[in-house]
Protein backbone atom coordinates (compact mmCIF):
# COMPACT_ATOMS: atom_id res chain seq x y z
CA UNK A 1 0.00 0.00 0.00
CA UNK A 2 1.16 3.91 -0.89
CA UNK A 3 2.05 6.08 2.37
CA UNK A 4 -1.03 8.26 0.51
CA UNK A 5 -3.60 5.48 1.09
CA UNK A 6 -2.54 5.26 4.60
CA UNK A 7 -2.24 8.58 5.53
CA UNK A 8 -5.24 10.66 3.91
CA UNK A 9 -3.22 14.10 4.43
CA UNK A 10 -0.54 13.02 2.28
CA UNK A 11 -3.38 12.64 -0.25
CA UNK A 12 -4.68 16.30 0.69
CA UNK A 13 -2.20 17.76 0.51
CA UNK A 14 -1.33 16.08 -3.25
CA UNK A 15 -4.96 17.19 -4.76
CA UNK A 16 -3.68 20.70 -3.12
CA UNK A 17 -0.55 21.36 -4.87
CA UNK A 18 -2.03 19.38 -8.13
CA UNK A 19 -4.99 21.90 -8.45
CA UNK A 20 -2.69 24.97 -7.72
CA UNK A 21 -0.27 24.08 -9.82
CA UNK A 22 -2.85 23.08 -12.67
CA UNK A 23 -4.38 26.59 -12.60
CA UNK A 24 -0.78 28.14 -12.37
CA UNK A 25 0.11 26.48 -15.24
CA UNK A 26 -3.28 27.45 -17.50
CA UNK A 27 -2.55 30.60 -16.78
CA UNK A 28 0.83 30.86 -17.77
CA UNK A 29 1.94 32.06 -14.27
CA UNK A 30 5.95 31.29 -13.96
CA UNK A 31 5.96 30.70 -10.17
CA UNK A 32 9.42 32.32 -8.92
CA UNK A 33 8.80 35.00 -10.69
CA UNK A 34 5.58 35.18 -9.03
CA UNK A 35 6.97 34.74 -5.40
CA UNK A 36 9.44 37.80 -5.75
CA UNK A 37 6.77 40.14 -6.73
CA UNK A 38 4.81 39.50 -3.55
CA UNK A 39 3.91 41.35 -0.61
CA UNK A 40 4.34 39.81 2.75
CA UNK A 41 0.82 40.71 3.32
CA UNK A 42 -0.09 38.65 -0.04
CA UNK A 43 2.08 35.77 0.86
CA UNK A 44 0.17 35.04 4.23
CA UNK A 45 -2.97 35.56 2.78
CA UNK A 46 -1.87 32.66 -0.15
CA UNK A 47 -0.51 30.68 2.94
CA UNK A 48 -3.73 31.20 5.37
CA UNK A 49 -5.76 30.18 1.89
CA UNK A 50 -3.84 27.01 1.50
CA UNK A 51 -4.43 26.34 4.92
CA UNK A 52 -7.86 26.82 4.83
CA UNK A 53 -8.17 24.43 1.74
CA UNK A 54 -6.11 21.74 3.51
CA UNK A 55 -8.65 21.99 6.28
CA UNK A 56 -11.63 21.46 3.85
CA UNK A 57 -10.25 18.23 1.87
CA UNK A 58 -8.82 16.88 4.84
CA UNK A 59 -12.41 17.05 6.69
CA UNK A 60 -13.74 15.79 3.08
CA UNK A 61 -11.28 13.01 3.25
CA UNK A 62 -12.62 12.10 6.72
CA UNK A 63 -16.72 11.93 5.43
CA UNK A 64 -17.42 8.39 5.37
CA UNK A 65 -18.81 7.49 1.96
CA UNK A 66 -22.44 8.18 1.05
CA UNK A 67 -24.30 4.97 -0.43
CA UNK A 68 -26.09 5.94 -3.69
CA UNK A 69 -29.36 4.66 -4.05
CA UNK A 70 -31.51 4.35 -6.96
CA UNK A 71 -34.57 6.45 -6.67
CA UNK A 72 -37.24 4.59 -8.77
Amino acid sequence: MSDSSKNPKILSDKVIDLLVSTTLQKNGVNIEKAKSQLSDEQKKMFKDLVEDLAKQVDSFMKKPPVDKKESK
